[in-house]
């Protein structure tokens, strides 16, 4: 892609955007790193994904573009998801941004899903999954009062097939492009309440810390 091209998309999200948000555009576009985060904090939540979708586009640097997709897609991924409008463009983003994933994970993982209200076809396609059992069950049975109908999948995953690894918000998230070929129900929702306790607990201890 060229670079008249990159710049061309950059002077049109730049007028789109806010002026605290504006002055982060043409920096991150040219692959400021630092600049593409804060680009990622400063854009209202609506504007995030569609400026992920335009900095893919127009090829920003790599390392830039990954900055900005990781965090935005940790905050408002229903924003980027919408705005790619499909798995294939989204896998292409994700794919583009490359982005490592920790050596100690093995070749096959053992992922979880927690979710309610969603049978088991709906869930298994979800985007979000974790290596955390625990994390799961506090997914699956946070809303479960409210929606009802608490799941905890379990899927084994290749390495390969995990896009973005991220310990934010201590949800060990893996996000997956492509659903699992085959899933599991892992327990009983009276299993999944003693996950939710330790889960629970387990931020205590780390919010005390600080």
């Amino acid at each position: 892609m060229s670079k008249r091209y990159r710049d061309f998309v950059a002077y049109l999200v730049e007028k789109q955007c806010a002026k605290h948000a504006a002055e982060y555009v043409k920096p991150a576009f040219a692959g400021d790193v630092e600049a593409a985060s804060r680009l990622s904090c400063s854009l209202e939540n609506h504007e995030r994904g569609l400026v992920a979708v335009a900095m893919w586009r127009a090829k920003v640097p790599a390392g830039a573009f990954g900055a900005y997709l990781s965090s935005v897609w940790v905050h408002d991924h229903r924003w980027v998801i919408e705005a790619a409008r499909n798995r294939r463009t989204l896998a292409y983003m994700f794919r583009y941004a490359n982005f490592p994933l920790p050596q100690e994970l093995p070749d096959v993982v053992t992922l979880w899903r927690g979710t309610s209200k969603l049978p088991i076809a709906e869930a298994r396609a979800g985007y979000s999954w974790t290596n955390d059992r625990d994390v799961a069950c506090w997914f699956a049975m946070g809303n479960a009062k409210r929606d009802g109908s608490p799941l905890v999948l379990a899927a084994e995953v290749a390495k390969t097939d995990i896009v973005l690894f991220h310990l934010e918000r201590n949800e060990s998230e893996a996000v997956l492009i492509r659903p699992p070929a085959s899933v599991r129900i892992d327990g009983t929702p009276d299993d999944w309440e003693h996950g939710l306790v330790r889960h629970n607990a387990k931020m205590d201890a780390h919010k005390a810390s600080f």
